[in-house]
């Protein structure tokens, strides 16, 4: 009798230890519940007395083209979207080929019941991916991929713009300093205030500063030169995000290069142009040290150049004080997705990264200079009715497309 109790003991143990050592590989691994299946059918084939056609057997739940039940189809449809192709072949054991050709008349599919809409800011920049540099189109307040053309050129910044309804309600455009976005805006949208990038801006005076440092290296011995360039990442920070060791060594290297401090102190004055309140202030402020620039440090004279040829898009920011930050964080995510993908079409990127969400979120973040005036509601009636109109209104709201968060947490 104890010799089948210690049996019985030990058989249960053998189940235990088998149930915990799956539950160990599911959370590893990320196995699921599905397992490859082979459906062996016997079919028919018919001759039609009358035409002498022949037929076969139709069955429902079965796509006969693929070889392949319309179950399996509309898994393979949905995670297309948020997988590598790769990493579905092997699940289902598929060619990648069966998998691009399912996805692909997902998206075209997705496609044709796609909303179009025109959002109030708009930000245009491009993605160099897989050898092609591509435009990417955002809508800024929403934090969403709004669409990805398969060309920069100003012809097909036109053509996409040309076909948005209601493109009157696009109020902003964000860009960089390509003057075909500019062109193209500036014909399809007359209405609109383009706003050039700051940190495109302040990128540049930070490049220009490089290029001087290098070219006061060039004069100095190889000990002097170490030493400055010692200080490079320091140059390019801003003096408010500074420690104290890094001023003190600054100070040091100020002591004997006064002409890089003067560089230094000028870029920060540039920069602080964008901490001004209004446009007014801002152009004051920018007059002062075009002057200064004229007067003592020849270098930056490129920038006010190019702050001259732009000057109506520069200082549009102190009247929308909008960015393409968000743009620039999505051609990231973007070229990560693009990079797992190893060799995706164009057709295929834009759908997983259009389509990848099924709706938008509520943004996070918002570049609104002023909030709502918000009114609170005590009757109980009435915060009903109010509830039910803005459930509505979030309704009406859901459109296709992909959001920045969730994308950087990888759902592609």
């Amino acid at each position: 009798m104890n010799l089948i109790y210690l049996n019985c003991v030990k058989m249960q143990m053998s189940v235990i230890i088998f149930l915990l050592f799956r539950l160990k590989l599911k959370q590893r691994y990320a196995l699921n519940d599905e397992h490859y299946t082979a459906l062996k059918i016997r079919g028919h084939k018919h001759l039609c007395k009358d035409c002498g056609s022949i037929f076969v057997d139709r069955f429902n739940t079965l796509d006969l083209c693929s070889k392949m039940t319309n179950r399996l189809r509309c898994k393979i449809q949905q995670l297309s979207l948020i997988k590598p192709f790769r990493h579905i072949a092997r699940e289902y054991k598929l060619s990648v080929t069966t998998i691009d050709k399912i996805a692909l008349a997902y998206i075209r599919e997705k496609d044709s019941q796609h909303i179009m809409y025109s959002p109030e800011v708009l930000g245009i920049d491009e993605a160099h991916l897989n050898g092609s540099i591509r435009c990417v189109l955002t809508d800024i307040n929403e934090h969403l991929l709004f669409e990805m053309l398969p060309k920069r050129d100003k012809q097909t910044v036109m053509n996409y713009l040309d076909s948005l309804p209601d493109s009157n309600n696009i109020k902003v455009v964000t860009m960089d300093m390509y003057r075909p976005y500019h062109e193209a805006v500036y014909e399809c949208l007359p209405d609109a205030a383009i706003v050039i990038d700051r940190f495109h801006v302040v990128k540049l005076i930070n490049d220009v500063l490089s290029d001087y440092r290098k070219t006061l290296c060039k004069q100095l011995s190889a000990a002097e030169k170490k030493e400055i360039n010692s200080v490079q990442k320091v140059l390019n920070a801003n003096r408010k995000d500074l420690t104290a060791n890094q001023n003190k060594k600054l100070g040091y290297i100020y002591s004997k290069y006064p002409e890089l401090k003067m560089a230094y102190d000028l870029k920060e004055e540039f920069r602080e142009i964008y901490e001004c309140t209004n446009r007014r202030a801002a152009v004051l402020k920018y007059t002062k040290w075009s002057r200064k620039v004229k007067q003592n440090f020849s270098p930056y004279i490129s920038i006010t150049e190019m702050v001259n040829r732009w000057s109506l898009e520069l200082f549009n920011y102190f009247d929308h004080p909008y960015t393409n930050g968000v743009t620039e964080a999505i051609n990231g995510c973007i070229k990560a997705i693009a990079r797992d993908g190893k060799g995706y079409s164009f057709e295929i990127l834009r759908g997983k990264v259009l389509y990848g969400q099924a709706y938008k979120t509520k943004a996070i973040f918002s570049y609104n200079k002023f909030s709502p005036t918000i009114h609170y509601v005590t009757d109980p009636s009435t915060r009903s009715s109010l509830n039910m109109i803005q459930n509505l209104m979030d309704s009406y709201k859901q459109i296709s497309g992909a959001d920045i968060d969730r994308l950087k947490l990888g759902l592609f």
